[in-house]
C-alpha cells in the first residue's frame, strides 16, 4: 500500500509558536472489497475455464470465452469481452451470498462452484445459512458429472473448491 503524507499544524499553547507535524495517512484503495472479491474468483475460474475466442457446443448450449453462454454459435469474442461477461456472471452469483457473512475463500468457492453448474442444488443455500460446511464439502464433490460421465476436470475443480474453505 503507498502511503502520502500530509501535513498538520498543531498548537501547543497561545503563547508558543506553531509547530509542524507530519501525518503518514494510508491511500484509499481503488477498489472496493466486492470487486477484490469478483476479480479474485475469476482469475480461480479462469484456471479451470479455458478462453475460447469462438463459440462451441457445450453440453446443451453454446459457451464462449470463459465458459459464458451465448444464443449464437457462431459468434466470436475478445479476451476483453470474455472477461466483462464472467464478471457479470459472477455478480449476478454473488447476490445469492450476500445474504451471508462468508469468509473471502468459501465465497470464492461458492462463487466458482455455482459458475461452473449454473444452478446449485435446491438446499445450497439452507447449508450455508446453517453452517453445515462438511457436509457442503461433501455435496459439491459429489458434482464431477457431466452428461452422466464422470470426468476427471470437474473432480479436480471441486477438490480445488472444497480446499478453499
Amino acid at each position: 500500500m503507498k502511503f502520502k503524507v500530509k501535513k498538520e499544524s498543531v498548537k501547543k499553547t497561545p503563547l508558543t509558536k506553531t509547530k509542524t507535524k507530519k501525518v503518514v495517512v494510508a491511500k484509499k484503495e481503488t477498489t472496493t472489497k466486492n470487486e477484490d472479491i469478483e476479480e479474485k474468483a475469476f482469475n480461480f475460474i479462469k484456471k479451470f475455464e479455458w478462453f475460447k475466442a469462438k463459440a462451441y457446443w457445450d453440453y446443451k448450449h453454446c459457451s464462449i470465452g470463459y465458459w459464458t453462454t451465448t444464443r449464437n454459435c457462431s459468434e466470436k469474442i475478445t479476451k476483453e469481452e470474455a472477461k466483462k461477461r464472467a464478471i457479470l456472471k459472477i455478480k449476478n452469483i454473488r447476490k445469492t451470498f450476500n445474504l451471508y457473512s462468508l469468509d473471502d475463500n468459501l465465497e470464492i468457492a461458492l462463487i466458482s462452484f455455482s459458475y461452473n453448474v449454473w444452478s446449485p442444488p435446491k438446499n445450497f443455500s439452507w447449508y450455508i445459512k446453517n453452517w453445515y460446511i462438511k457436509w457442503l464439502k461433501n455435496l459439491m464433490l459429489k458434482y464431477k458429472y457431466a452428461g452422466w460421465k464422470e470426468l476427471k476436470w470437474l473432480e479436480k475443480r471441486r477438490k480445488a473448491e472444497v480446499e478453499l474453505f
